[in-house]
């Protein structure tokens, strides 16, 4: 990561901040209403780089073609994301006139992997500088998140400065979780596009209406995070698996899932994974499955159907 950007004394010519992508291996939507989540950092998802343009006086313009991306800060601010970005740089005290900035990214957009954090994460950077406190970044990174997503939980923020494994609990700093193994995920993006906001207030609608349902469902959720956390820590790989399957259940039974999900799911343990659950918002997104084996057969079954899978690595630290 190189300089911030300046308002504008004209030294600095170029800047560029980075952030990692997000994927919630258990405990969305409980998350929300006070109970843990479990995310992992994906390195390296969003690199920005921001040049000077001649004029000084024209808006800042974002440019992300792999995500069909190109507003300006001045002209676009009905757009969500020129909205978001907005709101951060303004948060920051950075400039909103002076520079182009491009982004290559290594994530699907709108696809629960965390693309909008690691967008306002990464513009945050640049705004505040490399040395920029990391509580900074993830406030900074909120005011556009709630653009975004009207109630986020803050964990894509948090996952999207630190990196690693993160237990999250709203309302407390992010805890590093020791992860005993390597643990080996095929996300698979469904193709369906989804809306985080609709489906947070889809679960609070089902909260209020049906308490001693749904809250019974969220605590459960909990405690099949507070278990996954267990079993990672103490090298059970055996049990992650398992532990998937409950969630993507439960997070089904909320409303959050979908036939295009469910038999995603379906189609990744045939195919040999030990477990799939969706994965952030559902409605749409991604899913993940976990490979205690060979990834080769699980990739090979979703390619068969047209999806583009992505295999990562979760390392033990």
């Amino acid at each position: 990561m190189n300089a911030r950007m300046p308002a504008d004394r004209r030294p600095t010519l170029f800047a560029s901040a980075n952030a990692c992508g997000k994927v919630i291996l258990v405990g969305e939507h409980a998350v929300v209403h006070g109970q843990p989540a479990l995310a992992a950092g994906l390195a390296g998802a969003l690199e920005l780089t921001a040049t000077r343009t001649p004029d000084p006086g024209a808006p800042v313009r974002v440019a992300i073609p792999a995500w069909d991306l190109d507003v300006d800060l001045r002209g676009d601010l009905e757009h969500p994301v020129a909205q978001a970005c907005a709101e951060v740089l303004s948060h920051c005290d950075g400039p909103l006139t002076g520079w182009q900035i491009a982004g290559a990214p290594t994530i699907p957009a709108r696809a629960g992997l965390g693309s909008s954090a690691a967008l306002t994460v990464a513009l945050a950077r640049l705004a505040l500088g490399p040395d920029a406190d990391p509580e900074e970044v993830i406030a900074a990174s909120m005011v556009g998140e709630r653009v975004f997503h009207g109630e986020p939980s803050g964990v894509d923020s948090a996952v999207a400065t630190y990196g690693g494994v993160l237990r999250f609990v709203r309302g407390r700093p992010p805890e590093p979780i020791r992860v005993a193994a390597p643990l080996r995920l095929v996300i698979i993006p469904s193709g369906v596009p989804r809306n985080t906001a609709d489906q947070v207030a889809r679960v609070r609608h089902n909260l209020e209406r049906w308490p001693r349902v749904a809250r019974p469902m969220l605590d459960a959720i909990g405690a099949t995070t507070d278990a996954f956390q267990d079993a990672l820590v103490g090298g059970h790989t055996e049990r992650l698996g398992e532990l998937m399957n409950f969630a993507h259940h439960l997070l089904a039974g909320l409303g959050v899932s979908s036939p295009v999900l469910d038999e995603l799911c379906h189609r990744a343990r045939a195919a040999g994974a030990a477990g799939a659950k969706l994965t952030g918002a559902g409605g749409g997104g991604c899913i993940i499955a976990l490979a205690n084996e060979a990834t080769d057969p699980i990739v090979a079954s979703m390619r068969a159907r047209g999806l583009d899978p992505l295999v990562v690595e979760v390392q033990p630290c």
